[in-house]
């Protein structure tokens, strides 16, 4: 959908940003909120990918229960969305603990209820995106894709607007014959739903001090595969097991899932917490170390990969929250922190905060009030709903892991169970102080290799565009190689943007996957994110 300048869009009422499982939830309960009561202010949502869906990727599990409040008797929909994710509910769920060698299931009785899975449905966020956003245009919604917010404006104190990024400019940040300007988005009211490491959310984070005294952010990587299996396999369907131990050291916090979407449709993903020691860990690399193992060899036999992306989860729990009401603003879903690490989930917290959003932008829009006065309900609806229950529950537990060091899991597992009994706040530091020179030195070279994954992506970035990747100080590049003996960006993207030859750092922005690990792994922070222009980046559609 495509606007011109003299369009609604310089009039919004509530302006949500990024089009995500929390914005479109916020707009569907605000939008039928206005219509219920004969009120026709503007919801609209902007988005930075090319179509709906194509920058969205989870693991999927999803505790679908929270739809009930947003779109009642929607089992009964009838799409093919939502008849394909009740044929998709897990029934039977494992967990098994990998040694290279041999394998160890779980208990039943032993297995904590926040990791069991059974009557959750394995979704794809692409498709969930897409039929969310139906439902909301439906309702009057207005969504515009390839629209990238590039900075916050905030005066007095308020959000005043957002600034779009220009179109077609050249590698010098020149225009181009098709040049266009970016637009400037003024609204009553700003949502911030862009997600994990959001540029938009962090600005505005840090334009007005909203994080405070809490603790700094942490952050795994989560690297996905979406397999097409054999008709007679060995996964079958309704099924998902959660693995612990093998490829990961102890001192390495993470694990991984395999579920069944459909009869011959697997996903298999793992994920590691960015505070890893090793300088030479590869997320990528770990991901087809995985499926060597026998095991898990023989779950996925004669499977092919068809897709494939990565992206980073918010770990830090209720202590990282930032506050996430201002003056004209707030934040929702990922952007909020609002990712629980222990039941490693966190898309029905992103839906329920859009739809306390929405609550708290309709009393606004009644009392034609949109200061923190009346914004701040949202912070109260939040923290009194299961959302603010669940994560205070977990508020130490992935400090814990932090604080156990090199016993990782085996010393961080057992007081896990006991997370809720420690009184004080565990405090965490930044992911990239985490790096030391060890080493995994890993041999390993099956599977797909780091440029077929980015293909299998989809990922596209006009070739004559600006780059969104640069370097604060180039000539740190050479010396962190000589701290580390390697170059720590050549292992830790997933998507190989960076390599290291004759002496000097060879950016590919063209296959970054916007998962933005490089933003908080570089061990020097030197590294510079910018979202590229609208419409470039990956194209995931069963992600």
């Amino acid at each position: 959908m495509e606007t011109t300048k003299d369009s609604a869009l310089n009039t919004i009422d509530v302006l949500f940003i990024g089009a995500g499982p929390a914005s479109l939830a916020g707009a569907i309960k605000l939008k039928q909120l206005l219509n219920e009561n004969g009120r026709n202010e503007s919801v609209v949502v902007i988005e930075k990918a090319e179509k709906l869906g194509q920058h969205n990727i989870s693991g999927a599990l999803f505790e679908a229960e929270v739809l009930d409040e947003l779109i009642p008797n929607w089992r009964e929909d009838g799409s093919k969305f939502v008849n394909k994710m009740l044929a998709n509910e897990v029934k039977k769920d494992e967990v098994f603990f990998l040694s290279p060698t041999f394998v160890i299931k779980a208990p039943r009785f032993l297995i904590p209820p926040y990791m069991r899975h059974s009557g959750d449905y394995a979704v794809s966020v692409s498709e969930l995106v897409n039929w969310l956003a139906g439902h909301a245009r439906s309702l009057g919604v207005e969504i515009y894709t390839g629209f990238v917010g590039e900075e916050v404006i905030v005066e007095d104190g308020t959000v005043n607007r957002i600034k779009l990024g220009d179109k077609g400019l050249d590698k010098d940040r020149k225009p181009q014959s098709n040049y266009l300007p970016g637009e400037t988005l003024k609204a009553r009211v700003t949502i911030f739903g862009d997600g994990s490491l959001g540029v938009l959310s962090e600005q505005l984070v840090d334009k007005l001090n909203l994080a405070g005294n809490r603790n700094p952010p942490i952050y795994s990587i989560g690297v996905k595969e979406v397999i097409k299996l054999p008709d007679n396999n060995n996964l079958g369907s309704n099924y998902a097991a959660y693995f612990m131990g093998f490829p990961n050291k102890a001192s390495t916090f993470g694990g991984a899932t395999i579920y069944s979407m459909g009869k011959d449709l697997a996903a298999l993903a793992i994920y590691i917490s960015l505070d890893w020691r090793h300088c030479d860990l590869d997320p990528q690399r770990e991901l087809q170390l995985l499926k060597s193992h026998w095991f898990i060899e023989r779950l996925l036999y004669g499977g092919e990969v068809t897709a494939y992306g990565a992206k980073t989860l918010p770990e830090g729990g209720y202590y990282s929250m930032p506050n996430s009401v201002a003056n004209g603003a707030l934040i929702i879903g990922d952007a909020a922190d609002l990712l629980s690490t222990k039941k490693l989930k966190g898309l029905h917290y992103a839906i329920k905060s859009g739809i306390l959003a929405a609550n708290t932008a309709f009393e606004a829009i009644q009392k034609q009030d949109f200061s923190v006065h009346t914004l701040v309900k949202y912070r109260s609806s939040l923290e009194d709903s299961f959302v603010g229950k669940d994560l205070r529950e977990a508020k130490n537990y992935r400090q814990i892991f932090s604080k156990a060091g090199r016993a990782g899991i085996y010393l961080g597992m057992p007081v896990s169970l006991l997370h809720k009994l420690i009184p004080m706040k565990l405090t965490t530091e930044p992911d990239y102080k985490h790096m030391t020179k060890a080493k995994l030195n890993r041999r390993y070279e099956g599977g797909i290799d780091k440029l077929t994954a980015v293909s299998l992506s989809g990922t596209h970035h006009r070739e004559d565009a600006p780059s969104h990747i640069t370097f604060l100080n180039p000539q740190l590049c050479t010396t962190c190689g000589e701290e580390y003996q390697c170059h720590p960006c050549e292992f830790f993207c997933p998507c190989q943007v960076y390599r290291f030859a004759e002496g000097k750092m060879l950016l590919s922005p063209s296959n970054c996957s916007h998962c933005r690990t490089c933003r908080v792994k570089c061990p020097h922070q030197n590294i510079q994110w910018r979202i590229p222009e609208g419409g470039d980046g990956p194209k995931y559609k069963m992600m």
